[in-house]
């Protein structure tokens, strides 16, 4: 787990000062080698010959093979390879290569990842079992290839103009090379003031002007001839051949989960296990038991004083006898300048939850202890049905369309508090008109809201970024199109990520396993049943490791207490508010106009708009200064 820079200029060399003060902003990602190489190279294009100018940063973050034969950027015949990631199964790919009559130098997976690139390129990818970002530039194709992993758990950002092009595993490294302001697009700021929700994009394009991304599950080119960027998908969220439903086989999820979890331990530093109270992080600790590796990895739980969750992880360890440490959340650390960090690193603005606020201490106190590597539960949600408001309308109306009465019965019955008979009746009314009402309802309100300048016709000519509010979709398409990229599992990512990071810790996620991809097509009925959700997770803990949390029903999250933050740090959050620009100037938020009613009327603090305003302003904050 890493972070690199890398800039490639046509027409004026590369600035080696600002290219150093690029690479050093991200020294979070991978504080133990910072490494730099600059090639000149001559190229032929319409014009003639053409010299190139590239410079390769790296921060290294050591897991694999601690020796400096794996340091970046790694080079081989004149190949360069700048990689921020992790292959699990880089062992089978190491026997795969060296079968090929291939020598390989290094006891890590960053040689792996050079090798298989060189001799298949970009059809390695398809062997690949882990995360990744890199950067591989062959001279003599005279092109780039990037690519990121499938779900898109490692950054990848781009900048290009007439001149320059600069590839990154953070924004904030791009401006401070090109020393120049990062713009907000205007129609997400909208989008997420009208909608509540800033999911990262399903294009190229990001929330900022100029700043663009590498899609999950693409690779890209950049050709240095004709100076021209193209991307395509390698891997297909939406399987069509498995829509019609996916059988699994018995005990085939519980060995997946063995080999996905025991890939996920291999590592020339210590592990840990994050474990929340809920079923997916709790699943690896069965899996880990079920394996007799528990003691492999060192167990931390988070007690918010908010809710049962820690009293559910601490039944799980007490249950298999090993030790655990509680992280106590503690809300009066979480000051203004905590705040301000979070934006920073985070590069977007994020809801101020546990998630964003609470979880950065959480690995603050695991990298204190010394351990860079944290096994974490992201995914279950998504890939096994983990959200009754977001998936089980879509079952409902799946059910009902295939006269699954069955089904439909014990849901009523067993159901519990989980709105079974709204969701029932509101699948008899047509998906489009729900979709609409619910668009309806967002923009009204933000018609009427005094403090949102965006006129009538550009509030109405808004869209929700959120892809689960189309019910027309099926059951399979909802989850499928909510891992791809623009779904809710690439927001959860990008939290993770950079919450890991700001500490210098590498979050691994066993139920992100690409072989765990058909299980998105067992069908709704796998899923839901009766009161349970992720009812197929729930049940393979009876073939690896019961466990206390197997039939818990809700789980709550961590909790960040929001209301303690902003009434203790509120002069200073009114304050960062009223320096806000992009705001004004984009026509958006009557600013002054906010807090003054929020000055007047301090219950507005605790509003969804108000803490939207200042997510925006304490990224914009972020950026203010290059």
């Amino acid at each position: 787990m890493c972070g690199f820079f890398q800039v490639i200029q046509r027409h004026a060399p590369i600035d080696r000062e600002r290219f150093r003060l690029a690479l050093a902003s991200m020294q979070h990602r991978g504080p133990d080698q910072s490494g730099e190489l600059f090639i000149d190279t001559t190229v032929n294009t319409a014009d003639g010959e053409r010299q190139i100018h590239l410079g390769f940063g790296h921060q290294r973050l050591s897991i694999l093979d601690l020796s400096d034969k794996s340091r970046q950027p790694f080079v081989i015949d004149r190949d360069v390879l700048l990689y921020n990631g992790e292959l699990y199964n880089y062992r089978e790919l190491n026997a795969g290569l060296r079968q090929r009559g291939i020598t390989l130098h290094t006891d890590g997976d960053t040689e792996t990842l050079c090798q298989s690139l060189r001799l298949m390129q970009e059809d390695a990818l398809s062997g690949f079992n882990g995360m990744w970002a890199f950067s591989m530039f062959r001279e003599g194709s005279r092109e780039l290839l990037f690519a990121r992993d499938r779900y898109g758990k490692k950054p990848l950002f781009y900048y290009q103009d007439d001149n320059v092009f600069c590839a990154s595993s953070t924004i904030r490294a791009i401006q401070l090379y090109l020393r120049q302001a990062i713009r907000f697009r205007r129609d997400v700021l909208l989008n997420y003031l009208v909608f509540s929700e800033l999911y990262p994009s399903g294009t190229h394009e990001t929330h900022f002007e100029d700043i663009h991304q590498v899609l999950p599950g693409h690779s890209a080119r950049l050709n240095l001839s004709n100076w021209q960027f193209r991307q395509s998908p390698y891997f297909s969220f939406y399987d069509p051949a498995l829509a019609a439903g996916y059988r699994a086989a018995p005990g085939e999820l519980a060995e997946l989960l063995k080999d996905s979890v025991r890939k996920r331990l291999v590592s020339d530093r210590p592990v840990a296990l994050l474990l929340s109270g809920g079923i997916d992080s709790s699943l690896i600790l069965s899996t880990l038991a079920a394996l007799g590796l528990q003691e492999q990895c060192k167990i931390y739980m988070g007690e918010t004083g908010r809710s049962a969750d820690h009293r559910y992880a601490k039944e799980c360890v007490d249950l298999l006898g090993i030790p655990a440490t509680t992280v106590v959340l503690d809300y009066d650390s979480n000051t203004f300048e905590r705040f301000l960090q979070v934006c920073r690193h985070q590069e977007r603005p994020v809801s101020l939850n546990g998630s964003s606020m609470g979880m950065p201490q959480m690995y603050e106190v695991i990298a204190a202890d010394g351990i860079p590597v944290v096994l974490d539960g992201t995914g279950g949600d998504e890939l096994f049905g983990g959200y009754w408001q977001r998936q089980f309308p879509l079952a409902v109306r799946e059910a009902r369309r295939r006269g699954e009465t069955e089904w439909l019965r014990r849901q009523l019955a067993d159901g519990g508090e989980n709105d079974v008979r709204r969701q029932l009746l509101r699948s008899f009314l047509p998906a489009g008109l729900l979709d609409q009402q619910h668009q309806l309802t967002k923009k009204i309100r933000a018609v009427i809201n005094p403090l949102l300048r965006a006129d009538f016709g550009r509030i109405m000519d808004a869209r929700p970024t959120d892809p689960m509010t189309r019910l027309t979709m099926s059951f399979s398409e909802g989850l499928s199109t909510d891992v791809a990229p623009g779904g809710r599992l690439g927001e959860w990512l990008w939290h993770n990520d950079r919450n890991s990071m700001m500490s210098s810790v590498e979050g691994r996620s066993p139920l992100l396993d690409y072989r765990l991809n058909r299980f998105l097509y067992t069908g709704y009925q796998a899923k839901f049943s009766g009161r349970w959700n992720k009812f197929e997770l729930r049940n393979v803990f009876s073939e690896l490791t019961p466990l206390p949390t197997q039939w818990r029903e809700q789980k709550q999250g961590f909790r960040w207490d929001g209301k303690h933050f902003l009434q203790h740090n509120h002069g200073r959050i009114l304050e960062l508010i009223r320096s806000n620009r992009c705001l004004v100037d984009l026509e958006l938020v009557d600013t002054g106009k906010l807090t003054a009613y929020v000055s007047r009327q301090p219950k507005l603090l605790k509003s969804t708009f108000f803490k939207q305003v200042l997510a925006i302003s304490g990224v914009e904050q972020a950026f203010s200064d290059y």
